[in-house]
């Protein structure tokens, strides 16, 4: 079926190009090449129109001559060695017209591949032959957005849930997040960002999804690529306020939401302009829709004044300081600093994969009542990263990059420590009983009676039993050389990166337990273990990747051939235990690892080899076919190979995790094809099919093993094991509608089909319908089918004139988003209990076949520039920010009876509680959960400075 798709897909596109081919007189452009400084002529200097075949170099007097153009509009491209590559975009020719265009060349002064464009940003690159898209820092700003990935949900192949981003069906934490050359990623949380960037930060954002090249090598499912931006010539502050009320905190589209920003950009006085510097704060305080919230977030990591930094329910704050120096010409050195600190109470900070329940909110509905004593997270990111760009020759350029990543997170007791000196109180929620009792039928004749079950909420004055703390310190080194011949046709690149981590794991649950109980004044017992259950270790791996790549122009064919070698060595906590006979250690896994692993410098190490085919060439002109094949991978989560090894201090609790040191990567391999069309000057079209199937996902097990006493005890184990394929085609249209509008579109459809979703309901699985569900595929929880993205921006450049009279300071952003339901097991009715409740069960092989409710929402920003007097892009403005503007009711908590999220009145399955019936049976919470949807409108209201 997928290859049907790919080859009916490629016929229409054939087919449809062949019917653009006409006869008609063509066109020619000719002119002279020179050096702007010295206005010399450039020999050699190359023309290409950008889409086609057609090209031209400059002879010995700098004079070129391309003929046989067909009227359209094109970009333009010239390249000269040692010289920058200059775009004209939106060059028109007319049938037979002979047009003139004289080029004046700069020598290259940052990169072997400066660039730059004369005219409007192109529409589409029909150069990239790959699924990548930019974003730069002023179209974010003309969009309602916060941050990094609230800008790239409105991508294609992009779906936003509550764990993360999802590229292509791929999971959170497959993506692969850099911020200036540096790893952004918090490889232990799960959620895939570990340093938030603030959009106003944001020089650039690039967005890969398929056809990612050979340098990048940490993620399977795509990269995001961020780029912070850096000080101007000139002296700049902007800034901003945003809040949802203006004086009434109550009314019913404020979630008592505050956010805050300020930029600064300069150089620095007494450095001729050679050095520069960006800095910016932000702070985004909101207690969200759910209504509950605590009467003071505590943290563990931040104890000092809390009222300051955790005043409402969900509290972010990121700050940015970034220098460039520019050496000399062709050599610049730039200095990062990304900072940020998030305390929530929301249970999707921290996701230890393959565990927590999917596509699961992180309100703590069941602790509604006390919040007080729910989990409280605190996520503290900072990353370093200092980068050297250094153009060695004309031919040869040098970049290197040195990077520090540290990042804690702690979740805790809403700030109690991790237990106290003694214990004279019963903290378990589970072991408290509320006074005063209800009974249920306290009528009974027969003299039985029950405790009344009650909303299912706790409230007793019990507190979490999660306490977790980890940290990521992650030192990268980095190299990439880079040559290209005079001819330019070639662009060979080769480097080599290393990362050297430690990373420490603590998680007890019940902390507790195993503390000095205080009997009465005198009385104590002694400490006999780390909570009720733990998993610690503190390990140090290494990673390294070696990678070479060439990228091939020969009259408009690209083709980029690339090979990266993978390595990474676990590390001497895992070598130690695997030789090691006290260490709990499976036997086959120890003759397995040390037979698939080669002893260097000391570590164990294992290898991958990933290659990478990217081609690309004009079918008719300004209409580019591509296709990517590559191989990516993805290390597994660390808790599934470190998790229960230590020989001393060992989780002795039924279930326990115990880790697989010889586990391997998650891997990718990727097919697509596409097309690029540039239908003229203003509309742009993309159309592209893809198929990724993923091997060795990882799926838990449960084992039989000897604990210190030699008594069996049970444990979970991970092994490789289950598959994914998910196919699919996106179509990507961007319209220039005059001088004031740009819209865009992006349309998707996939399908995403696997073995199972997690680690975890793997072995879930066999329990309930045997080894016979290994080889059963279907639908993964995460698979929502269409996923369409379409936005208009009005931003007049100067003024626009209505009626005769100029209107200026008017900006306008509207977007509208779709997105298909959850999947989810339909249930049918069976019977009816004693109580008169309808009992409904699943439809066992009907498993996440039906889709639920879509999604659909719609967002609105209106800003108006005060009229100051001020030059353009400068002065004061006011906005107004209509988040869900049609107040829509998007279901994230499925009721499998009604496929919506549950009102009263519903039926409900057996596993939920029905608030319609009071009986013994009932258990669970009540399923009225507020974030059983998404968020209803909210109205921000702001104002903005830029001077």
């Amino acid at each position: 079926m997928n290859s049907k798709l790919l080859y009916r897909l490629l016929a229409f596109l054939f087919l449809g190009l062949s019917l653009q081919a006409q006869s008609e007189e063509k066109a020619s452009l000719s002119g002279v090449i020179t050096d702007a400084k010295s206005g010399e002529t450039l020999p050699g200097a190359n023309v290409l129109l950008v889409g086609t075949y057609l090209g031209a170099a400059a002879d010995i007097n700098g004079n070129y001559v391309i003929n046989g153009i067909k009227a359209q509009d094109y970009t333009i491209k010239v390249q000269f060695i040692g010289y920058e590559t200059k775009l004209f975009t939106g060059i028109s020719f007319e049938p037979g017209e002979s047009k003139v265009l004289n080029i004046e060349l700069r020598e290259q002064r940052e990169s072997l591949n400066e660039v730059t464009i004369v005219g409007k940003k192109e529409q589409i690159s029909l150069e990239k032959a790959s699924s990548e898209v930019t974003i730069s820092q002023e179209q974010i700003s003309q969009m309602n957005v916060r941050d990094v990935q609230e800008v790239l949900q409105m991508q294609a192949g992009v779906i936003k849930t509550q764990d993360g981003l999802q590229i292509r069906g791929a999971r959170v934490y497959e993506t692969e997040y850099i911020v200036d050359g540096i790893s952004a990623q918090d490889p232990l949380a799960g959620t895939g960002f570990g340093v938030d960037v603030n959009s106003s930060s944001v020089a650039s954002v690039d967005l890969i999804t398929g056809g990612v090249g050979a340098e990048f090598g940490g993620g399977s499912s795509g990269v995001v690529n961020t780029r912070i931006r850096e000080g101007g010539e000139k002296f700049q502050i902007s800034g901003r306020y945003q809040r949802d009320n203006l004086g009434n905190s109550d009314i019913a589209s404020s979630f008592n939401t505050d956010r805050f920003e300020l930029n600064v950009g300069s150089p620095i006085p007494g450095t001729q302009k050679k050095l520069t510097l960006f800095a910016s704060i932000s702070a985004y305080m909101t207690d969200e829709y759910f209504g509950a919230t605590a009467d003071q977030l505590e943290s563990s990591l931040f104890s000092a004044n809390p009222e300051f930094w955790a005043p409402r329910y969900t509290n972010s704050y990121t700050n940015t300081i970034k220098l460039a120096y520019k050496l000399r010409s062709g050599t610049k050195l730039t200095l990062t600093n990304q900072h940020s600190l998030n305390i929530n109470q929301n249970t999707r900070t921290l996701q230890i994969v393959g565990f927590d329940a999917i596509l699961t909110p992180g309100f703590q509905y069941n602790r509604s009542n006390n919040l007080d004593n729910a989990t409280t997270y605190t996520h503290h990111s900072n990353l370093t990263a200092l980068n050297l760009n250094h153009l060695i020759t004309k031919n040869w350029g040098l970049s290197v990059s040195v990077g520090r990543l540290f990042t804690n997170l702690r979740a805790d007791a809403n700030g109690r420590p991790f237990r106290t000196e003694t214990v004279d109180q019963i903290l378990d929620e589970q072991h408290i009983i509320s006074s005063p009792i209800e009974i249920f039928n306290p009528g009974d004749p027969r003299g039985i009676y029950y405790v009344s079950v009650g909303d299912g909420l706790i409230n007793n004055g019990g507190i979490t039993p999660t306490w977790h703390d980890h940290y990521v310190e992650e030192y990268s080194v980095n190299g990439k050389a880079t040559w290209i011949p005079d001819n330019k046709q070639h662009e060979l690149s080769f480097g080599l990166q290393n990362t050297f981590t430690e990373y420490q794991w603590v998680d007890v649950t019940r902390p507790w337990v195993g503390a000095p109980i205080k009997i009465n004044d005198s009385t104590y017992t002694q400490s006999v273990s780390i909570g009720s259950s733990n998993d610690i270790w503190s390990v140090n791996p290494i990673e390294t990747g070696l990678f070479v790549q060439d990228r091939i122009s020969y009259k408009g064919i690209i083709a980029t051939l690339g090979l990266r070698l993978n390595m990474w060595a676990p590390g001497k906590f895992v070598d130690d235990a695997v030789n090691d006979p006290s260490a709990p250690v499976i036997d086959q896994v120890r003759e397995d690892y040390l037979a698939k692993t080669s002893e260097v410098f000391g570590l164990r190490w294992k290898a991958r080899l990933l290659p990478k085919i990217n081609v690309s060439f004009p079918v008719t002109e300004n209409n580019v076919l591509y296709f990517n094949y590559g191989h990516s991978m993805r290390l597994p989560h660390p808790r599934f190979i470190y998790a229960g090894l230590d020989p001393t201090y060992q989780d002795r609790s039924f279930l326990a995790s115990l880790g697989n040191p010889d586990l391997d990567p998650e891997v990718n391999v990727s097919y697509e094809i596409g097309l690029k069309s540039k239908l003229n000057k203003d509309l742009a079209m993309s159309l592209t099919a893809f198929n990724n199937n993923r091997f060795d996902y990882i799926v838990s097990r449960r084992v039989i093993v000897a604990d210190q006493t030699g008594r069996p005890t049970t444990k979970n184990f991970y092994i490789n094991q289950d598959y994914a394929n998910i196919y699919g085609v996106e179509l990507g249209l961007n319209y220039r509608i005059g001088r004031y509008l740009n819209s865009f579109a992006n349309i998707g459809y996939q399908v995403a089909r696997g073995k199972s979703n997690s680690a975890r309901e793997s072995s879930l699985q066999i329990e309930q319908n045997g080894e016979v569900s290994l080889s059963r595929e279907q639908y993964l929880a995460f698979d929502r089918p269409w996923n369409i993205n379409t936005g208009i921006i009005f931003a007049p450049d100067s003024t626009l004139p209505i009626l005769g009279m100029n209107w200026t300071g008017f900006s306008a952003f509207l977007s509208y988003q779709f997105t298909s339901g959850f999947r989810y097991t339909p249930q049918q009715l069976t019977r009816t209990n004693e109580l008169g409740r309808p009992i409904y069960e699943p439809i066992v092989d009907q498993y996440l076949q039906n889709q639920a409710k879509p999604w659909h929402n719609i967002d609105l920003k209106l800003s108006y520039n005060l009229p100051l007097g001020m030059k353009r892009g400068k002065g004061v403005s006011l906005s107004v920010e209509i988040r869900n503007l049609a107040n829509a009711k998007n279901s994230q908590i499925i009721n499998p009876v009604t496929g919506e999220a549950y009102e009263y009145g519903d039926d409900v399955p057996i596993t939920w509680r029905d608030p319609r019936y009071s009986g013994p049976q009932e258990s669970g919470v009540d399923p009225r959960n507020p974030a059983r949807y998404l968020a209803p409108r909210q109205i921000l209201y702001g104002i903005e400075f830029r001077f």
